[in-house]
């Protein structure tokens, strides 16, 4: 800006901030000379945008220097202060080839130019940008009529016209949303479908692995009393009762494994819900030790269940994992530990604006907790919706607990208080046994006097040692093979009457033997007997003719289905069970 003026230039004195720069500005060099030597109508024009709060720019004389107000200085951003005094042309460069052709059309023609949101593009804070402003260019005449500069009146309006233009943008997307609505829903369902499906597997294993930390120790605890068992008694072969004794800790011990593998097996399935007759009891408390290592040592679980032999209708893998869910509610409800009570009532349900007339089981899941407000229980049952901090819970688990009850039949309802805490009733539908499950409360069958060749396929020398044995110690004949591929070689020579195929085998599993079996024995039983989940491979070759044993089983359970099998029939037929085949 250069030294200060000696000439006082009054009219500039109250000019703000800006003023002040015009004051200390050297007008030396500048068209303009000292501004006490400006003409009255350059004088007055500048004394009143100085003093204005608009935004006011002055252009003056034939190269448009620029004279601005405090208002105005900070819409041209970094260009101020170096453009005050200087021609527009310096400053402007930008948009000169658009601002020049507004400004010589009002000082040649003397009219006003005046457009609302008028659109430029300007460089002020180190890049371009593309902005709008509401402006009125007025000519501004001199001492003799002529116009000498011209008065722009801006006001920026950028931020308006963006949002304007993202509103319009929205509606475009709106209508366009509303014109496909039924086919983005429809694609939507499909993602949420998928979506879901693959959060209720990742809560799957997310349960457990809340469970990993306490398996290893307890398969150790499982396999000591095992082997122990096993040790005592080959060390004492000669003493009946205590080999008796030694023998039952052993099969406890592995009764106890092979729940717990069949527990995490069914968490792991992806198999699609399986709505049967459940024994409610049984399977509430065969899912207690699983319970205990989930919710820790700090609750102390209870368990009420007055439902003996009564049966309900749902997918066992569903009804435990909403039993899981219930209980970690609860524990996270009890910080500091506390009860938990998981009991069973028989309900009868009448003019329930949600349930049909009829009998129901009544599951309920008290804790001592917290408890929940009435505005949380109201949206508990929304998909997404939690109370637990980030990372701390998907809001899908109570969702899944209503649609895998409401799959059954049933229906959930949720009592709670603050701080005295939460009930959660599962209204589950009764149901009636099926003729299997009626028969394991039926004394045990036998079969002394049969006579019938088993088959056995089993990759394992374990097993088929096993299963040798057993079937030697049931009354049975047994041809024992290591893979398929001799299986179905031995069933050219000789005509068993039942097979037993192991799933897992290598070369060809064991819905491959049976697929071929069926080609050449189509009325041959099978059973299946597995380490694995149930899989649909199995479920594709099952038949009326079929079993599915889940290995470890015991010896009554393979008891009881080759009876089914072989036995059953030939009463039903009027034929003679003792008859052999083969």
């Amino acid at each position: 800006m250069g030294a200060l003026s000696s000439i006082p230039a009054e009219f500039l004195s109250k000019g703000g901030s800006v003023g002040a720069l015009l004051r200390a500005h050297d007008w030396s060099a500048s068209a303009l000379g000292q501004p006490d030597d400006w003409t009255p109508s350059l004088k007055t024009t500048v004394g009143l945008l100085l003093r204005a709060k608009a935004q006011i720019v002055l252009f003056w004389g034939p190269d448009f220097i620029a004279l601005y107000n405090d208002a105005y200085a900070p819409t041209i951003g970094g260009k101020h202060p170096r453009a005050l005094g200087r021609p527009a042309r310096e400053n402007w460069a930008e948009l000169w080839e658009d601002l020049e052709p507004l400004l010589n059309g009002v000082r040649d023609t003397g009219k006003s130019f005046f457009a609302k949101d008028r659109r430029f593009y300007i460089e002020r804070h180190g890049y371009g940008e593309t902005v709008y402003f509401d402006v009125s260019y007025s000519a501004v005449p001199d001492t003799d009529n002529s116009v000498a500069g011209v008065l722009c009146i801006v006001s920026e309006t950028t931020e308006r016209v963006r949002a304007v233009a993202a509103l319009r943008e929205s509606e475009v997307r709106l209508r366009e949303l509303n014109e496909t609505l039924e086919q983005r829903i429809t694609e939507r369902t499909r993602e949420l479908d998928h979506a879901h499906e693959a959060l209720r597997q990742a809560q799957k294993m997310e349960a457990v692995g809340q469970l990993t930390g306490g398996i290893a120790h307890d398969f150790n605890n499982l396999l000591q009393g095992i082997a122990g068992s096993f040790d005592l008694v080959r060390r004492n072969p000669d003493d009946p009762d205590r080999v008796r004794r030694w023998s039952e800790a052993g099969l406890k011990a592995a009764e106890r494994g092979a729940r717990l593998t069949a527990q995490l097996l069914a968490f792991s399935r992806t198999q699609k819900l399986e709505i049967r007759s459940l024994d409610i009891s049984n399977t509430v408390a065969g899912f207690a030790e699983m319970l205990h290592r989930s919710i820790g040592t700090t609750i102390r679980i209870h368990m009420d269940l007055q439902t003996d032999h009564e049966y309900v209708l749902g997918d066992q893998v569903q009804l435990e994992m909403v039993v899981l869910n219930l209980a970690l509610n609860a524990r996270d409800a009890m910080p500091a530990g506390g009860d938990l009570i998981i009991a069973t009532r028989l309900r009868q349900i009448a003019q329930d604006a949600e349930l049909p007339d009829g009998k129901y089981v009544e599951l309920s899941i008290t804790d001592n907790g917290a408890g929940m407000p009435v505005e949380v229980i109201e949206r508990a049952f929304e998909p997404f919706f939690t109370t637990k901090e980030i990372g701390k819970g998907t809001g899908l688990g109570l969702s899944q607990v209503y649609g895998a009850v409401r799959q059954s039949g049933g229906s959930v309802r949720i009592e709670s208080e603050i701080g005295k805490g939460t009930i959660v009733r599962l209204l589950l539908r009764s149901a009636e046994p099926t003729s299997a499950q009626m028969g394991q409360h039926a004394p045990q069958r036998r079969t002394q006097g049969i006579t019938a060749t088993i088959l056995v396929v089993d990759d394992d020398p374990d097993v088929r040692s096993f299963l040798s044995e057993t079937l030697f110690a049931l009354g049975y004949d047994s041809i024992i093979r290591e893979d398929g591929a001799s299986a179905l070689a031995e069933l050219d020579r000789t005509d068993p009457n039942a097979m037993i195929i192991d799933f897992a085998m290598p070369g060809m599993n064991g819905a491959e033997v049976a697929r071929r079996v069926r080609e050449l024995r189509p009325d041959l039983p099978i059973i299946f007997a597995s380490g694995y989940a149930e899989t649909a491979a199995v479920r594709a070759v099952m038949g009326r003719q079929s079993r599915l044993l889940h290995k470890p089983f015991k010896i009554r359970e393979l008891q009881s289905a080759l009876y089914d099998l072989l036995v059953v029939p030939r009463d039903t037929q009027g034929l003679d069970p003792r008859r052999a085949r083969g």
